[in-house]
C-alpha cells in the first residue's frame, strides 16, 4: 500500500516545448514581431519568397508557420499556388485562420 495521496489531477499530460510557449503569446505574437523587429519581419518574409523562386501552381508547405504570415505571402504572390502551413501550437494556428478567413 502506497503512502502517496490519491491525485485528482487532470491526467492528461501537460503540453511543453515550443507549442505550448506560443500558445501563450499567440493573440500578441504579429504585433510583438513587428515591434522587436522595428517592422523588417515583413521585408524578410518578402525576400524569402523571392528567394525560393515559386512556380505558379506548386504547392507549398510552410512548417512551423505560425500565424501564417510567410504562407499568406506566399498564396497573394503566386498565382495558383496551394500553400499548407503547420505548426505544433494550435493558438498560433487559428490567428493564422483567422487572417486566412479574413484574406478570402
Amino acid at each position: 500500500m502506497s503512502n502517496q495521496p490519491a491525485s485528482t489531477a487532470d491526467p492528461t499530460p501537460a503540453r511543453e516545448g515550443s507549442g505550448a510557449m506560443f500558445d501563450d503569446i499567440a493573440a500578441r505574437y504579429d504585433l510583438l514581431n513587428r515591434i522587436i523587429s522595428l517592422g523588417l519581419d515583413q521585408s524578410w518574409r518578402r525576400k524569402t519568397v523571392a528567394a525560393l523562386e515559386i512556380q505558379p501552381g506548386q504547392r507549398v508547405l510552410d512548417l512551423a508557420t505560425g500565424t501564417a504570415d510567410l504562407a499568406l505571402r506566399v498564396a497573394a504572390n503566386i498565382e495558383g499556388t496551394q500553400v499548407v502551413g503547420l505548426d505544433p501550437s494550435g493558438n498560433m494556428l487559428q490567428v493564422g485562420q483567422r487572417k486566412v478567413d479574413a484574406s478570402a
